[in-house]
């Protein structure tokens, strides 16, 4: 065997350990033991062949060229084992799982980012524009919104941002409220879109084929089955087309549904009444007397009504149907009854001179807002209570005032009564024209069966008289 016949033997033989060990994925020190074994048997056949070669020297340079090209050749597959673009042994974690350098992006993966994310908030509409705005600052928009008002108001928004913002844009959301749940997805579509990428290849390829097929038809019968298939086939296209595009909107913007929802809120109001003799427009108050008074005597009831919600209330009024009490009654002690904030009070005074016990029906209501805007953030708060102001006529003789009042009171629940007499028959009016045409007509009924049945019975005729006997 010559020289030259070995060398390309050994040149051979270390490139293919070199491309078996790149393929398999072989370890740092398996290729380069590989390639250092394979240089230094190469070094041995060298330096036999030249002992023994007796040819030409040339011939033996052009073999010592070649050698320095496979030991170059060896050296880059060590490069390329060692690293390159490939992660090296140092990015595996002390879990042993693998942890990416990269971002999936920038290693060629195709990847699907998704997140849903619920905060809690005071006000929803501000919350919205705020995250509406830190989207808009890293450069994504708003896909979707879905808005209910009411008690509970809550806002869904869908944004889409670069897969390079998706964790700077959660941690953007998740900072302007209350952070209730969190769900982050990611989807390797890859294969799916190299999967779609060969269908539309092949199928592209099928379609250029029919159309040279019918550019090629012999008789119009075979015409018209190329085009029958070649119209199926571009509908399979335009199909595979339609679902690439969507894949790739998906993996181009990542998809953020943030649902903000409304901090549960309890509204109400408490009220306090108290009492004190004498009118002074409230100084008084709150009062601490709760003893019966004489009749006539001059007293002030005061009405202090306290937040105990959540939320600020404005149109805070009192009103009562037995003392026929509105606004332009009351006298405002303190506080503000369009701003009442949750834990602040406002007291209000009443003066009345009562000549008998007195049980009040007193309703206080107040609208709800979110302390930004007069805005109702919720329904009307309501409470209803009956105070009791107790006057003592036992000191008092009954006279013809007391008289007087007894009878008024016993001609006035009379008149109640009478009043819901006539609320009761007056419907019953409307019925009598339909009861007297019922009664007509019944009679009629009867008259007619009478006369039926007359004439269905014969007239009576007495017997004939008995023929008498002849005397002898």
């Amino acid at each position: 065997m010559s020289t030259n016949r070995k060398f390309h033997q050994i040149w051979l033989v270390l490139l293919l350990v070199a491309l078996i060990a790149a393929a398999c994925g072989s370890s740092v020190d398996s290729v380069t033991d590989a390639a250092s074994g394979s240089a230094n048997f190469a070094e041995d056949a060298v330096s036999g062949g030249v002992v023994e070669a007796s040819g030409d020297e040339e011939e033996v340079m052009e073999d010592e060229d070649s050698e320095e090209e496979a030991s170059d050749d060896a050296g880059d597959t060590v490069d390329i084992a060692q690293g390159g673009d490939v992660p090296a042994a140092e990015q595996i974690g002390a879990s042993g799982s693998t942890t990416p350098a990269q971002a999936p992006t920038e290693l060629g993966r195709d990847i699907i980012f998704t997140a849903a994310v619920t905060i809690g908030v005071d006000d929803v509409t501000t919350t919205g524009r705020q995250a509406t705005e830190a989207i808009d600052e890293l450069g994504g928009f708003v896909f979707g919104e879905d808005s209910t008002g009411g008690a509970n108001p809550t806002t869904t928004l869908i944004f889409k941002v670069r897969p390079d913002d998706f964790s700077a844009a959660l941690d953007a959301l998740g900072g302007i409220g209350e952070l209730r749940s969190q769900r982050i997805t990611t989807d390797d579509v890859t294969e799916r879109v190299v999967d779609l990428q060969s269908r539309i290849d092949t199928t592209e390829l099928g379609v250029e084929r029919l159309r040279t097929a019918m550019e090629e038809a012999q008789n119009l019968q075979a015409f018209a089955q190329l085009e029958e298939q070649l119209l199926n086939r571009e509908s399979d296209l335009e199909v595979l087309r339609g679902t690439l595009r969507t894949l790739r909107d998906q993996i181009d913007l990542a998809t953020i549904t943030l649902t903000i929802v409304q901090d549960r809120v309890e509204n109400g109001i408490e009220v306090a009444t108290s009492r004190y003799e004498g009118h002074d427009a409230g100084a008084g108050c709150p009062g601490n007397g709760d003893a019966p008074i004489e009749p006539g005597d001059l007293v002030t009831v005061c009405f202090e009504l306290i937040n105990s919600g959540d939320q600020t209330l404005t149109d805070v009024t009192l009103t009562d149907t037995v003392l026929d009490i509105d606004e332009e009654d009351l006298t405002l002690v303190f506080g503000d009854p369009n701003d009442l904030q949750p834990g602040q009070a406002v007291m209000l005074a009443y003066d009345l001179t009562p000549e008998r016990t007195v049980n009040m029906r007193v309703t206080v209501t107040g609208t709800p807002t979110n302390g930004t805007s007069t805005e109702a953030a919720g329904p009307v708060v309501r409470t209803n209570l009956s105070p009791r102001i107790g006057v003592d006529r036992s000191s008092v003789s009954a006279g013809f005032g007391d008289g007087f009042d007894a009878a008024t009171s016993v001609l006035a629940r009379l008149w109640v009564i009478a009043q819901v007499l006539v609320g009761f028959i007056l419907p019953l009016l409307v019925l009598l024209p339909f009861a007297w045409l019922a009664l007509k007509a019944l009679g009629r009924l009867r008259s007619d069966r009478s006369e039926e049945e007359n004439e269905q019975e014969p007239e009576f005729q007495p017997p004939p008289p008995a023929p008498s006997v002849a005397s002898a």
